[in-house]
């Protein structure tokens, strides 16, 4: 008999094997218990009695919520009580929701960890839940050949005089009209699809399943192009130019109409937030201040994109309370400047109405005139957007600040993650300013950093101390910071770490005590524990000479200046708008053109899915349309995908169990 090579992955089954028979025989045998059963034994099976599903005008509008979920508190910062100082004017003037310290999961096992968290969207669902629409479900559909369809009539008579039958066809794009008859009786059948009707609810001409299909077109960034080779493939009719926009402008008016008010029921769920909170509107004006973040966002990359958006987001609920399109292009004007067209008073007037261009300003400062437009605004909404999260650009909040479009200051507060970059930018904005000139050993001069080489200010170091940096002005989610000082100090304790030696040791910002994260902070604590040199891994500062230091050392001081890290105290980020960006650019490709129309209504479409969820916010419903099951099963799919990627994985590390004597495993013990 021939002998085979072994594989790699046969020789580590077997040694596993191995490994699991001398384990079982090891170990003595569990003791004996009503829930146990005999390994060679089948498990034992469980019989599940499904209840029938329900009606179908009683199907949820979300997605089941996994038990995860279930046993969430109302809100995360339930557990804190507040206690609310009634200022002159008679107003409530509470802290906001998400100002309060957050309770913090159990770490006793991987169930309790995650069992106490609740997403945004869940209180955004919990909000919400009055006001979502029941879903009626349509009946299942086929694609099938209208020659396939005669076969079927020629076995088949007429069920009054026994004649035989006859099919008459009519296609349209993906509709149709199917006329069945009676070849001796005037009986007969039609089937066709629902009309689409306007606003006011008078009939169009078009038809139901081109509506979805063109809705779906454009809300997938497949486009005509897209549709008519799907449906070609099938041997269906295609949509012609004219046809497809006139569907578009048609949705196009619809969400124009249907948007708004699904935007009242959003507002009056962030009145109900607060007041669960005892946080009342103003007396005098009935406007209620709330916390947002806001953050601009543009079309194309680089700084000529003709259309920008801004979105303002509430960031206690993570509700979207209102947007605004920018667009500073418009075809049908371009085209007539390079004409050398003149552009009438007659002429503009019955433009203006068709017009895409909203703004002459160039694209940099589409995010600051987004900003004035909504601050403007937000009073007719019965808000004032008082606090504000936002990056690095200091210009939006300058001109809402020269704005003043309230009676009180807007204050501003920074983006942690966004401050948790600036400490890499300067490095590298430092490392290219101290340049000396060195002659090589061929004689040659040539320009190089004092900053570069081997153990100086490497791009490695750089990201390291960013990220230790990054980490200080978090904080701990356990051990919040009380005051800037405390801030200040973790974060210099990361610089002083870094620079320290043997010889001069400096930490006196590390945190002392036997729990130190530090080595030599332990064991200034217990004697009694080996403490390894500074040698044995020196510090990435270390080796920096000391006259290049004092340049480092300033760009930590300027970061920890107490104006910048009071805006860094309450540790908020703008991760709900950039995840709003990321949505709403994967509907509208950048490296393709869409008109402030198109981008007009993604926006709607995703404000809409972010606030109440897929299947709720699925417009063809709202068009009097009814929803099959396998689209209603699609968008459950799609929202509990969504709510999969944007929850935070919780995760327990399982350390490796320790065998032998435990000194071995101490600080510096090997």
């Amino acid at each position: 008999m021939p002998i085979r090579k072994m594989t790699t992955y046969k020789k580590a089954g077997i040694i596993k094997k191995m490994c699991q028979d001398q384990r079982s025989t090891s170990k003595p045998p569990p003791p004996a218990s009503s829930s146990s059963y005999a390994p060679s034994q089948p498990p034992p099976t469980v019989s599940l009695h499904l209840p029938p599903p329900p009606a179908s005008t009683s199907a949820p509008m979300h997605p089941p919520l996994s038990p995860l979920h279930t046993s969430a508190p109302k809100h995360p910062s339930c557990a804190v009580q507040l206690q609310p100082s009634t200022s002159s004017t008679g107003r409530l003037s509470s802290p906001p929701p998400s100002t309060l310290v957050q309770p913090q999961p159990s770490t006793s096992s991987a169930t309790a960890l995650v069992d106490k968290v609740k997403s945004s969207y869940d209180v955004r669902q919990e909000l919400l839940k009055d006001n979502r629409p029941t879903t009626a479900i349509d009946k299942k559909q086929l694609i099938i050949s209208v020659d396939d369809i005669r076969r079927v009539l020629d076995i088949a008579a007429c069920t009054v005089c026994s004649a035989p039958l006859t099919l008459s066809a009519k296609t349209d794009c993906l509709s149709s009209k199917l006329t069945v008859t009676c070849t001796n009786c005037d009986t007969g059948v039609v089937i066709r699809d629902e009309t689409a009707k306007t606003s006011a609810g008078k009939n169009t001409k078009m038809l139901e399943n081109n509506v979805k299909g063109v809705f779906e077109a454009v809300n997938n960034n497949i486009g005509i192009t897209g549709l008519n080779r799907i449906i070609s493939t099938l041997g269906i009719d295609t949509f012609s130019q004219g046809k497809f926009m006139r569907h578009t402008h048609y949705l196009y008016k619809r969400m124009d109409k249907h948007y708004p008010v699904r935007m009242k029921d959003v507002i009056s769920a962030v009145f109900t937030h607060y007041e669960s909170y005892d946080i009342l509107p103003e007396p005098t004006t009935g406007l209620l201040d709330i916390t947002v973040s806001y953050d601009g966002t543009w079309m194309t990359r680089g700084h000529s994109s003709h259309i920008g958006v801004g979105f303002v987001v509430e960031v206690d609920t993570g509700f979207i309370i209102d947007r605004e399109v920018i667009s500073n292009f418009c075809q049908v004007c371009s085209r007539r400047e390079k004409r050398q067209l003149p552009a009438t008073p007659e002429w503009m007037a019955r433009h203006a109405s068709s017009c895409n261009r909203n703004y002459t300003g160039t694209s940099a400062s589409m995010g600051t005139e987004a900003a004035r437009r909504l601050w403007s605004r937000s009073t007719q909404l019965g808000l004032r957007y008082t606090t504000y999260v936002g990056d690095g650009d200091s210009s939006t909040y300058q001109a809402v600040q020269q704005l003043n479009p309230y009676d009180v200051p807007v204050r501003k507060e920074e983006c942690v993650n966004h401050v948790s970059k600036r400490l890499g930018t300067r490095l590298r904005k430092l490392k290219k300013e101290m340049m000396t000139t060195i002659t090589t050993k061929t004689g040659k001069e040539m320009r190089r950093s004092l900053l570069s080489g081997p153990s100086q200010l490497t791009e490695n170091t750089i990201n390291k101390m960013t990220s230790y940096f990054g980490k200080a002005v978090r904080g701990e989610k356990d051990k919040p910071y009380t005051s800037t000082e405390d801030m200040r100090k973790s974060i210099l304790a990361s610089y002083h770490h870094a620079v320290s030696t043997d010889d001069r040791p400096q930490h006196n910002y590390c945190p002392p005590g036997i729990n130190s994260w530090f080595f030599f902070r332990r064991g200034e604590a217990d004697k009694t524990k080996f403490c390894r040199k500074h040698s044995t891994k020196p510090g990435y500062f270390s080796k920096i000479p000391s006259e290049h230091r004092g340049a480092i050392l300033k760009v930590y001081t300027d970061l920890t200046n107490e104006e910048l890290l009071k805006r860094c105290m309450k540790g908020r980020t703008q991760n709900a708008n950039e995840s709003l960006h990321s949505k709403l650019w994967m509907k509208v490709a950048k490296h393709k053109f869409a008109g402030i129309s198109r981008v007009n209504f993604i926006s709607q479409v995703v404000i809409l899915e972010h606030n109440f969820g897929f299947e709720a916010a699925y417009f063809p419903q709202h068009l009097g349309f009814k929803t099959t099951a396998c689209k209603s099963a699609n968008l459950q799919f799609l929202q509990k995908e969504s709510i999969r990627s944007s929850t935070p994985k919780q995760t327990v590390r399982h350390q490796r169990k320790k065998s032998g004597n435990s000194s071995d495993y101490i600080s510096g013990g090997f």
